[in-house]
């Protein structure tokens, strides 16, 4: 078995929500969420419904056979960019992989592509070429596509007609939760724009409402060509999504293809999540949500915390030790959080977390930052 499955050495028996509890029946608030893709927290009611009613139908049938629930995901989906269209797959990296291939499209005489340092895009030798972290790329290097990474101020020395596109992540989250500034996407749209390079939004982590808007671009005011979503899509189901402005065209005939992407299954839950969104206004509360939580953590006084950062229910905070051994700890008191970066605790908290989960991961924090600091 590869030894990248089970590190965490916690057999996960069931969950309800934000919580879930092991084979022991310990019980756990999870701002782990399958590293986001739980969004809607666990055995949400509307979602197993969904799910209920498509596993009695075919599962899986192919792209050349038309689903009354994929069209209806889709068409839904289009709405978010202008004239849109989209592609269905089944993950983040999948997405990334069709929006290489549509910028080598769109934009065939032009060979720069370029990313920004920090970023992570996927671990596909295409989405590994986007990802910046050389600890990643190293034992891949020689058969990587080449992309320029710089930092965001430098995008406007860079970015220039022989530019194809240009990937960016609105908030930085693998990498330790960075958020783009204001005077970077107002340089990074302009240079875009005076160059006719593609702008395309990873979305990936950041996208679904999960920082308050279907995409965290709209917070922040980038205006993508492309975006790229996944993980909590369907809930925590396989599926990533590339969507792009119509006016660009398409694929090629036969330029690709997928056996798994928009299966009935999958969009008939995806289609519900969707729906969630507007029904439950759950983009509000996770930026409502978001800020309890940054304001229960900046309240916190440890010699231990740099900073707390975050948007919506994206959020990270900035230690003056290691990470991981804080993520040990607050497992060990029943709280699942993650790294992002060496020195950045991530905390990934699920539409549904409440006020009152919130309030006790925070005094959890508190107290392991205080064991931390003996």
């Amino acid at each position: 078995m590869s030894l990248m499955y089970g590190g965490r050495k916690l057999e996960i028996e069931k969950g309800n929500g934000a919580e879930i509890y092991d084979s022991n029946g310990k019980r756990y608030i999870d701002f782990v969420c399958g590293h986001g893709s739980s969004l809607f927290g666990h055995n949400h009611p509307v979602l197993v419904d969904a799910l209920k009613e498509a596993a009695a139908r075919p599962w899986s049938t192919g792209i050349g056979f038309s689903s009354s629930k994929r069209e209806e995901f889709m068409g839904k989906l289009k709405g978010i960019m202008p004239e849109g269209k989209v592609f269905l797959c089944n993950s983040g990296t999948e997405s990334i992989e069709a929006a290489l291939k549509l910028v080598m499209v769109f934009k065939p005489k032009r060979k720069k592509i370029v990313a920004l340092r920090r970023a992570f895009h996927g671990r596909t030798l295409g989405s590994l070429s986007l990802t910046f972290n050389p600890q990643y790329r190293k034992p891949w290097r020689s058969r990587l596509q080449e992309v320029i990474h710089v930092n965001p101020e430098d995008i406007k020395d860079v970015v220039d007609e022989e530019t194809a596109a240009v990937f960016v992540e609105p908030v930085q989250g693998e990498s330790g939760v960075h958020i783009m500034e204001k005077e970077h996407v107002k340089m990074i749209n302009e240079s875009c724009q005076k160059a006719g390079a593609m702008l395309v939004c990873d979305e990936i982590q950041t996208g679904w409402g999960r920082c308050g808007s279907i995409l965290a671009s709209e917070v922040l005011g980038l205006e993508p060509d492309m975006v790229c979503l996944a993980k909590g899509v369907a809930g925590g189901l396989p599926v990533g999504a590339t969507l792009w402005k119509g006016e660009y065209g398409d694929f090629p005939v036969k330029g690709h293809g997928t056996t798994y992407g928009g299966n009935p299954l999958v969009s008939a839950v995806g289609l519900a999540a969707m729906n969630l969104l507007s029904s439950e206004k759950y983009p509000e509360q996770a930026m409502d949500k978001g800020k309890y939580l940054r304001k229960k953590l900046s309240a916190i006084d440890s010699p231990l915390i740099n900073e707390v950062r975050g948007v919506g229910l994206l959020n990270g905070i900035e230690l003056t030790v290691k990470a991981a051994g804080v993520v040990k700890s607050l497992q060990e008191k029943g709280v699942l959080s993650l790294t992002a970066s060496p020195l950045v605790l991530r905390l990934l908290p699920p539409f549904v977390a409440t006020k009152e989960q919130i309030d006790e991961v925070a005094a959890i924090v508190e107290k392991v930052l205080e064991d931390h600091s003996e």
